[in-house]
């Protein structure tokens, strides 16, 4: 009896695991290679760009990642890494918080996330951007 429940277990998991995988995909721009899906290996490996903007005197300003400190810049490459594999699951807001500890002059951080996909409908590459705004105040603790 165990042994037929842990086989009906693992077969229900092979045929419902492919429909997750793909709403997670579809849905929050997961990467297919990091779960597994059956159509990875069809998926192409695409870009990922993020900036980081800072307003000064009324404009948004880039900031260059070579001036950033080195605890900012490997927050910002960590969450490269976890943007790309988990996709909108993964916001930055622990990025734009090293970005405003390391700038006390700055009154907020603008980070700029462009991801390039695949459209399913249509075969091409896309590119989609996010935006997310935090102000000092909204990252208070």
């Amino acid at each position: 009896m165990v042994k037929r429940n842990a086989v009906l277990a693992l077969l229900a998991f092979v045929v419902l695991w492919p429909l997750a995988q793909r709403a997670l995909v579809a849905r929050f721009g997961v990467d297919p290679w990091k779960l597994s899906g059956f159509a990875m290996d069809a998926t192409p490996t695409l870009p990922l760009l993020v900036a980081l903007f800072v307003p000064e005197e009324g404009r948004l300003v880039l900031e260059s990642e070579a001036s950033l400190p080195e605890p900012v810049r490997a927050r910002l490459e960590r969450f490269r890494v976890e943007r790309a594999a988990l996709g909108r699951l993964r916001e930055p807001e622990d990025v734009a918080r090293a970005l405003l500890d390391a700038r006390p002059d700055a009154t907020g951080v603008m980070i700029v996330v462009q991801r390039t996909d695949l459209d399913p409908r249509s075969a091409r590459t896309v590119a989609g951007k996010e935006i997310f705004s935090y102000d000092r105040s909204m990252l208070a603790e």
